[in-house]
């Protein structure tokens, strides 16, 4: 099945068709949600191994590529453009799918080059070099310990299988746990491992925004998953509460630099930072609650965080500017926009029935469990985020629009299908929650 998905994605994307990619993205996303809803363990040759984080992020990577490919018709270079998207799509697929160790670093760190490729030749501003040396600086050499731990792993036990080394491996001969998670943590980001960022965002085009929120940042999550059955990592230990606190006080801080922004793009990648806070509690608390709820936030990000990069962009056509102060008034322009608009917003400020807030009550409680000292920043990270959120909507759509705004403004079906398309599973999917 997962061979079947890839090659198929691989042949689609280099037709360079926008008509072919976008019916086989939908149904190879179909294809992926009926694996993820009637298997909850498939195998394959003891190569691709799919358990229940693997299945939900192998859908959410296909569900987004195909709507990068809906948002993104009217770009220049589309056949290239199309090759690079089928690319990442193909490496984080089997990113998430395959159970070798040096396999799973090599699509890790490979989704990096035609992510890249797409920011260097589709970004707005010349800026964007800079940017991708930060992206690169960062991600590289937060990976190299993690090599050095994985080679140290296959010449002590002679395999690489990540799901069998759970089993017979003596966890003491990693010593230096938090060495080999510091490129996951780089890649999740967390509080202060995120300068790259912001950056990468700003300068990427749509795409690449709704690549790096909705799936890149989720294999910084889906590594701690993965290596958190080979590490030591207990959850009452001064080293994991001193990475949590700092992680929780950093997503406080970003997200009162939300609050100061005048950038829309900045605003919402820095809101990714208080995001992943939550996920990293979640993931430390070594309980099945905080398990939950770092794979449900997620999810819930990947899907509310790319489709307020799509609104961005959609502001960005109209105005030809990014700033706050030249985006108002679309309430009187567009009352559809407006309203998906609001509906992102509130979806992000974890409002019922969103899968952030599902998400966010298990990270509540796992937190509480790990250390009572948590809850505060917990309760003003959720306070900040409805601020953020909620500044996004009234900034954008109150006030008075500005008058070239009346000629240039169209707003086509397909931006409104892609805003409708990452709100509707964002709200409906805890139907499914197990």
């Amino acid at each position: 099945m997962v061979i079947g998905l890839v090659m198929c994605m691989l042949f689609l994307g280099l037709l360079g068709s926008l008509e072919l990619s976008i019916a086989g993205l939908s149904l190879l996303g179909a294809m992926t949600m009926s694996l993820f809803l009637c298997a909850q363990f498939s195998e394959l040759t003891g190569f691709f191994n799919l358990d229940f984080s693997g299945q939900a992020l192998v859908v959410l990577s296909i569900y987004i590529s195909f709507l990068m490919v809906l948002g993104s018709a009217v770009v220049s270079r589309f056949s290239a453009f199309n090759s690079l998207i089928t690319c990442i799509g193909v490496l984080l697929v089997c990113a998430f799918s395959v159970s070798a160790t040096f396999f799973f670093f090599v699509f890790f760190e490979g989704v990096l080059f035609p992510t890249l490729l797409l920011i260097v030749g589709w970004g707005y501003q010349p800026e964007r070099l800079q940017a991708v040396v930060y992206m690169v600086i960062y991600t590289v050499m937060g990976s190299l310990p993690l090599l050095y731990g994985l080679g140290k792993l296959y010449f002590n036990y002679g395999s690489d299988n990540l799901f069998s080394l759970e089993y017979f491996l003596d966890k003491s001969i990693l010593s230096f746990s938090w060495l080999y998670l510091l490129a996951f943590l780089v890649k999740l980001p967390v509080f202060p491992l995120h300068l790259w960022l912001p950056k990468a965002h700003v300068e990427a085009p749509v795409a690449g925004s709704m690549i790096l929120a909705g799936l890149l940042l989720k294999l910084g999550g889906y590594g701690i998953i993965r290596l958190s059955g080979l590490l030591v990592i207990k959850s009452i230990s001064m080293t994991t509460m001193l990475v949590v606190m700092v992680s929780l006080f950093g997503g406080v801080l970003t997200s009162m630099v939300c609050l100061r922004q005048t950038d829309f793009k900045s605003l919402v990648a820095y809101s990714s930072v208080g995001h992943m806070s939550f996920v990293l509690v979640g993931l430390l608390s070594n309980t099945l609650w905080g398990f939950m709820g770092a794979m449900l936030v997620m999810i819930g990000h990947g899907l509310c965080s790319s489709g307020l990069f799509s609104l961005v962009n959609i502001f960005y056509l109209s105005s030809r500017s990014r700033l706050l102060a030249m985006n108002k008034g679309f309430l009187m322009l567009s009352p559809c926009v407006a309203l998906l608009c609001f509906l992102l917003s509130v979806s992000n400020m974890a409002s019922p029935p969103s899968l952030n807030l599902f998400g966010e009550l298990f990270i509540y409680m796992a937190g509480a469990s790990m250390n009572m000292l948590f809850f505060p920043l917990l309760m003003l990270l959720s306070f900040l985020s409805a601020c953020y959120s909620l500044y996004i909507y009234i900034s954008s759509q109150h006030g008075k629009c500005m008058n070239s705004l009346d000629s240039r403004t169209n707003f086509s079906m397909t931006d409104i299908s892609v805003l409708t398309f990452h709100w509707m599973p964002l709200n409906f999917l805890f139907v499914v929650i197990p």
